[in-house]
């Protein structure tokens, strides 16, 4: 409990600082393996449970920190969010749990597309919505992917005037993902 409480102090000084819609949703991401501390280098993020690449992002983007996740991204030129994380972990859920999640807690939100996708090698599912938070409104999207001992979630939010030209970036940095290990 109090390390939830502390990613949602940790996340609304994110909000304080920035009233982008897209930021917005970090106050409401939350990953189910709170307090793992994780290490990236050469866009390699390592825990002692796993280690995983993702792919390089531009000099536009600015690692924010946020915990509760493994990492997020902010492009604040676009006002685009982009996160991952990982939860290794002896569960079973089904790819559609997975993803329902990782949207609890947002109130209004509309599904607009649902499909299996690829990732690293293995399937995931993609999922787009329209969300209102705090009577602004953004577009998210998130792929959830399950390996042989983990759990991983990605998520993309824009501006709905923006999400579309702005999906692509999602997409590249989401087809650089390998996991390298886990335990």
């Amino acid at each position: 409990m109090r390390e939830n409480v502390s990613f949602f102090i940790g996340l609304l000084l994110i909000l304080v600082m920035s009233s982008c819609s897209a930021t917005k949703f970090l106050l409401n991401y939350a990953s189910g393996d709170d307090g793992k501390p994780g290490e990236m280098k050469d866009w390699v993020y390592t825990t002692e449970r796993n280690s995983y690449r993702v792919a390089p992002l531009s000099q536009n983007w600015e690692r924010v920190s946020i915990e509760g996740g493994d990492m997020a991204f902010h492009n604040s030129a676009s006002d685009i969010v982009l996160t991952v994380s990982s939860v290794c972990a002896d569960r079973d859920y089904d790819l559609e749990t997975l993803s329902d999640s990782l949207v609890v807690g947002l109130g209004k939100k509309r599904m607009k597309l649902r499909k299996n996708i690829e990732v690293g090698g293995a399937g995931g599912l993609y999922t787009e919505y329209g969300v209102s938070l705090d009577d602004e409104n953004f577009s998210l999207a998130t792929v959830v992917h399950k390996s042989a001992k983990c759990d991983y979630d990605f998520s993309y939010s824009a501006d709905p005037a923006g999400f579309q030209a702005n999906l692509g970036k999602f997409i590249d940095f989401l087809s650089g993902f390998e996991e390298l290990w886990a335990k």
